[in-house]
């Protein structure tokens, strides 16, 4: 019997970290054989160099496509999304894959998710049906409209799904897949010192000791507020200079309007020597979940604070607009950008010793083996239509 060929696309940190369970649980079925494309930002050192894990973690690449545009501006993102589905779309005609699976949405999922379907190619996508701020929102509900299979995170998202006109025979609520990789490497013991030893081998800045308080600051650009982020990071970077406390700093991802973002690290850094903040590009999930699971809150507009932290029950500050609406546990308080609401909550917060429970709204750790089990099973059609 032949396999049925999944290609995957990963193109960045924040894609392969979302997917990596997945890909671990098509490689062990006897059903499905794992096709993926690398490419965007998953293949620059500048944000982590993320193929280099990918190959690591002993998956094979079976195809690097390169399309970003050098630049930082709304247009620049836009030509490199046109470049992408020209790549995508001769990796499918080559690889001729059964089904694509998505993640997602970033600019480059719906870069996918075209291709895939003028190829007429079944397409499967994880995340869809959550709300948030920012072009995601809309690219999110695209992709969903795009879409054959959905792989939801919650039951609200499937919910939403179903309402957008989707089939509710091809909606599955199997959880998110990050959580997977929380439960797994959580479960395996990380001693201090090894902690220490490692994050002191990398990035740039001050050692840090694990072993007293710390943060850890994950900061990325709000495409709908594009030209305003270096005054957003110096409120939240001027904020955290009024407290005696270590810094884990990652950089931003590659969405426009990074480099607004990392001038403005980059001017702070200069003024402020010796303030006990390391800056890295990347963590290993096996790494980063150690740390996730031991800072005293993490603080910016990621996603991982809300899904991650909520399963850990880590206290997460998550500033702006880039994730207004998303469904978030008691661990996350939201707050706007400006610099007094950013003082007064980490006041509270970093003076609180509030703990909070595990949170499973978005899974319990055994979503890669839901998909790949629904995957061996499903037969589709890549055409479809309205269900109402």
């Amino acid at each position: 019997m032949l396999k049925k060929k999944i290609c995957i696309v990963i193109h960045s940190r924040a894609n392969y970290g979302s997917i990596k369970s997945v890909l671990k649980n098509i490689k062990k079925s006897k059903k499905l054989s794992l096709q993926i494309i690398v490419g965007g930002s998953a293949l620059l050192d500048r944000f982590g160099s993320v193929v280099d894990i990918i190959k690591k973690d002993n998956f094979k690449v079976d195809k690097h496509i390169n399309f970003l545009i050098e630049g930082n501006s709304p247009l620049i993102m836009t030509k490199s999304t046109g470049l992408a589905i020209i790549e995508i779309s001769n990796c499918f005609a080559e690889l001729k894959p059964d089904i694509v699976l998505t993640v997602g949405d970033r600019y480059e999922t719906i870069s996918t998710a075209i291709a895939a379907t003028y190829m007429n190619i079944p397409l499967a996508h994880t995340m869809g049906g959550e709300i948030s701020g920012t072009i995601d929102e809309s690219v999110r509900h695209a992709v969903t409209k795009f879409s054959n299979i959905h792989f939801t995170a919650t039951k609200l998202s499937k919910r939403n799904v179903i309402k957008l006109g989707e089939n509710p025979k091809n909606v599955f609520n199997v959880g998110c897949p990050r959580i997977d990789s929380v439960k797994e490497i959580l479960n395996e013991k990380m001693s201090d010192q090894n902690l220490n030893k490692f994050i002191n081998s990398i990035g740039v800045g001050d050692n840090i000791d694990i072993r007293k308080p710390f943060v850890m600051i994950m900061y990325y650009p709000v495409t709908s507020e594009y030209g305003k982020g270096e005054i957003q990071i110096m409120n939240l970077l001027e904020a955290l200079n009024k407290f005696d406390i270590q810094k884990i700093f990652f950089w931003p991802n590659s969405d426009a309007g990074y480099e607004d973002i990392s001038r403005g690290i980059r001017k702070w850094r200069e003024k402020n020597k010796d303030n006990k903040t390391k800056f890295i590009k990347n963590l290993e999930q096996k790494y980063f979940y150690h740390f996730l699971k031991k800072t005293q809150c993490l603080i910016g507009n990621s996603s991982s604070g809300l899904r991650e932290g909520c399963y850990i029950g880590v206290k997460n500050i998550c500033i702006g607009t880039r994730q207004n609406g998303r469904e978030i546990g008691k661990n996350t308080i939201m707050i706007r950008s400006d610099f007094k609401s950013i003082l007064n909550t980490l006041n509270k917060i970093l003076n609180s010793k509030k703990k909070f429970k595990k949170d499973f709204r978005y899974g319990n750790g055994n979503s890669g083996k839901q998909i790949v089990k629904i995957l061996e099973s499903v037969e589709i059609s890549s055409q479809k239509k309205l269900n109402f």
